[in-house]
């Protein structure tokens, strides 16, 4: 274990980490059922199931990744310091890592739209119509293997431990369950919120069907690379907004074998 099992032990974080996303998950769900923003939406339960579905699939990649994962990185911070090398404290070399990780996410996301063979995986995840806290766990097995393939070098070279990506996990995973959620909030909140992090109002305009507005908005965890980088959106009225992608909204469309065969659809 490297400096950061100095402030945090790696079996309270792991807790912590996979109990916060589930506890968030759960409160978002109920929330947004009683003060929803899109009020027109039904059957949140058969909804919810089907992204469940999808997610409860994905962990059969994402257990045994989190495993070779911690191997890996461990095996690698022998070899190679990384970010290490620099010597900083550990409080301000884990903050580093962490903006390295979410800079990676937004860029890892920008792709999945901007390249044409990424987008027939992530567009499973946009072909939701019903935008709820459930939504953020809903991605085809092949984005999820490809990301994990992908990040496991990246996290090597940047000299990233297990430790890092659980911290990273903690503050990451309820911030995405809060954007993509049906929560009504507070127009000034949602001000205060997208200062920091991807708002829930920004992050419905990424929803969207129109391609202008769905190719904007990619931060994960923090709203600045957006507005680094260009791709920031913001609209004050939502009335029009349509969610999700053209003709995929039938009920067909919306099973989970039709979910998992679309990537590769003609």
């Amino acid at each position: 274990m490297n400096s950061m099992g100095e402030l945090f032990s790696l079996s309270d974080l792991r807790t912590l980490s996979y109990g916060t996303t589930i506890a968030c998950g759960v409160l978002f769900w109920i929330i947004e059922g009683l003060k929803p923003f899109f009020s027109t939406v039904q059957k949140r339960g058969l909804h919810a199931r089907l992204n469940l579905s999808i997610a409860a699939l994905n962990l059969l990649i994402l257990l045994p990744s989190g495993i070779l994962m911690a191997f890996m990185l461990e095996w690698s911070n022998s070899l190679w310091p990384g970010i290490g090398m620099l010597n900083l404290p550990p409080a301000p070399e884990a903050i580093l890592i962490i903006l390295l990780i979410d800079l990676w996410m937004y860029l890892w996301h920008r792709l999945n739209h901007e390249t044409r063979v990424l987008w027939r995986f992530h567009s499973v995840h946009h072909s939701d119509a019903t935008l709820d806290v459930t939504s953020s766990w809903r991605f085809h097995w092949m984005e999820i293997l490809f990301s994990e393939l992908l990040r496991l070098p990246l996290f090597m070279l940047m000299g990233a431990g297990i430790e890092h990506l659980l911290l990273y996990s903690l503050f990451m995973t309820p911030v995405i369950e809060f954007h993509h959620s049906n929560l009504s909030i507070p127009p000034a909140l949602d001000r205060v919120a997208r200062f920091i992090i991807p708002s829930p109002m920004m992050h419905r305009l990424h929803h969207s069907k129109l391609m202008s507005e769905h190719n904007t908005n990619y931060g994960s965890m923090l709203s600045f690379w957006d507005r680094l980088f260009g791709t920031f959106l913001f609209k004050e009225n939502l009335d029009d907004l349509q969610i999700g992608l053209d003709g995929e909204s039938d009920s067909r469309n919306q099973q989970l074998f039709a979910l998992l065969q679309r990537p590769f659809r003609s």
